[in-house]
């Protein structure tokens, strides 16, 4: 009761004052900059490359993650490895890159006094990446006993197969760090045409700066430090596209494996995450995860960590997700609490209790100026930054009816997708309708 009264404490002081950090955005040389002033003695400064999985085909997966990654850990035409490596240790800065299903980005975070030398080494990262052979093959090993060491972890393997199995045919069922054999097979060459071919482009670039600087200050520095990257036309299709997914009828996919319990992952649809009725979406499956902890753990006992969640994307999608050792029980008691929740199950009490929830969540999760720099930079890649920073008054402007009626419009089917003991997997308590 106290989180949440905290969290209803924390909406009302968010609606009610005005932010004291401004946020402007601006073009530099055809770079557009999204720039918020912080009082924090941090800078945290995040380019994003626009795509993700749209930039490369389903052979060429996990591309996009090595070639940014190594940006940062491979050397550049000014620093080798370890020089990098010595400032950034010697300054504290901390820099690295990754991509995922919608973007790419090498982001830095330093303290305000050494903010010289870390948008050095972040810029030349940028700017001037070698892809040293031999470091690229070291990062190539790293990555390919990562993702070894991962297909034996049966909850990686689950979530793989409910991309892959709902997404069959999409960018989607790419894996955005690769495999192990995508990742063995890239050559210097492969690595470096596609980072000067595809990603280094204004057109598909954007920055995200969030720190106690001047606008004056981070205007300069974009100037001299990215003049010289090309510019040249992306069609909007090759970003990516919002769209909403519905699953209308159950299926189920079962892959044997002898474990200790049965993992359980269900997809359902979504709604656009450009559309405000997505949050309203994730309002109710925030009650609902509530509700499966209530009624599977709590209540019968049979799990540990039940959950419910709404993925917001391009692709936006929902799930539910269980471990047990009574699988039939597990997801009938799920499925029926969807159902209830469907046929107006949720209260106005329940509403409340979430925004509050969403607001207290909101604000831990912004506490630092890089999380800030990341959240812009996603909203400003799938809409608007402004979403971004008018959040919770979207989230406040959620009705009980809208969550109500969109919660139903999109769970209307469960994708299964089963790991375990195939003889425990109970085709009634997967064919079990919400509606």
């Amino acid at each position: 009761m106290i989180f949440k009264k905290i969290g209803a404490a924390l909406i009302f002081l968010a609606l009610a004052s005005p932010s004291q950090a401004q946020t402007t955005e601006m073009t530099v040389n055809g770079l557009k900059v999204i720039f918020k002033t912080s009082t924090k003695q941090t800078v945290s400064a995040v380019m994003f490359f626009k795509g993700g999985t749209s930039n490369y085909t389903e052979k060429q997966q996990g591309i996009e993650s090595l070639t940014l990654g190594a940006t940062t850990e491979c050397g550049t035409k000014k620093y080798n490895k370890d020089a990098f490596k010595d400032i950034a240790d010697k300054y504290s800065i901390s820099l690295g890159g990754s991509s995922s299903y919608d973007y790419g980005y090498i982001n830095m975070s330093c303290v305000k006094p050494y903010f010289k030398e870390g948008w050095d080494l972040f810029s030349q990262a940028i700017t001037n990446p070698v892809f040293d052979e031999k470091e690229l093959g070291m990062l190539q090993q790293k990555l390919v006993a990562n993702l070894k060491q991962e297909e034996g972890n049966p909850d990686t393997k689950l979530s793989q197969m409910a991309m892959s199995n709902t997404f069959k045919g999409t960018r989607y069922a790419f894996r955005p760090s690769g495999t192990p054999e995508s990742i063995a097979a890239f050559s210097q060459s492969d690595v470096a045409n596609y980072y000067n071919s595809v990603l280094l482009n204004k057109s598909r670039m954007l920055l995200v700066v969030v720190g106690n600087i001047s606008a004056e200050e981070l205007k300069s520095q974009v100037e001299k430090a990215f003049a010289t990257i090309p510019s040249a036309a992306v069609s909007p299709m090759g970003f990516g596209t919002a769209a909403d997914f519905r699953i209308q009828a159950n299926t189920t996919n079962i892959e044997n494996r002898e474990l200790a319990t049965n993992y359980i992952m269900g997809f359902m649809g979504a709604p656009k995450v450009t559309d405000k009725s997505f949050n309203a979406y994730r309002l109710a499956f925030d009650i609902l995860s509530d509700k499966l902890f209530e009624e599977v753990r709590t209540k019968r006992n049979l799990s540990y960590a039940p959950s419910a969640f709404a993925s917001g994307g391009f692709q936006p999608y929902s799930g539910i997700y269980v471990t047990t050792t009574k699988p039939k029980e597990a997801v009938t008691v799920m499925v029926d609490e969807i159902k209830r929740l469907r046929n107006n199950g949720f209260t106005a009490v329940e509403l409340r209790d979430a925004k509050s929830q969403f607001a207290t969540s909101y604000f831990m999760k912004n506490e630092s100026n890089g999380a800030i720099a990341m959240a812009l930079g996603i909203a400003e890649i799938r809409s608007s930054w402004k979403n971004e920073e008018t959040f919770l008054d979207q989230i406040n402007a959620v009705t009980l009816a809208e969550m109500q009626s969109t919660f139903a419009d999109y769970t209307n089917g469960i994708q299964w997708n089963y790991l375990g003991k195939e003889a425990e997997a109970d085709k009634e308590a997967f064919g079990k309708l919400t509606k």
